[in-house]
């Protein structure tokens, strides 16, 4: 069994870093649904629509949420499904979404940390010379 996921952010987001990740890596090693936040969407149909994602979603290793900017209505979204087997992790960027597509037999807390170090580890400033 495989952790599902599910990504949450603004517009479309989410579906053009899981296509280049897609792409960069060949494949896509997980079951994932995509749920675009726009500013005319109403966060109580979005919630409700991300409960049945993760419900769906969850074959029993349970199911990790990945949002783009903390405390934006994606990730207050994320955080008011009422759901068991989650862990959100947000502040998605590319580097994240390749980190954990390099782990497909994790758990889901084992994922969860390896979405962080992917998305830290992703961030550098790069001197020139």
């Amino acid at each position: 069994m495989k952790v599902g996921i599910l990504i949450i952010t603004h517009s479309d987001i989410g579906k053009q870093l899981l296509l280049t990740a897609t792409s960069v890596f060949g494949k896509n090693p997980f079951q994932v649904e995509l749920l675009s936040v726009d500013n005319y969407d109403q966060p109580g149909d979005i919630k409700d629509l991300a409960e049945k994602y993760v419900r769906f979603l969850d074959n029993g290793a349970g199911v990790l949420v990945l949002t783009d900017i903390v405390g934006t209505t994606p990730s207050n979204i994320a955080s008011s499904v009422k759901y068991q087997n989650i862990k959100i992790v947000a502040g998605l960027n590319l580097s994240m979404i390749l980190n954990v597509f390099n782990y497909p037999q994790s758990t889901l807390d084992q994922l969860s940390k390896k979405a962080i170090e992917g998305g830290t580890d992703g961030v550098a400033k790069i001197n020139r010379c």
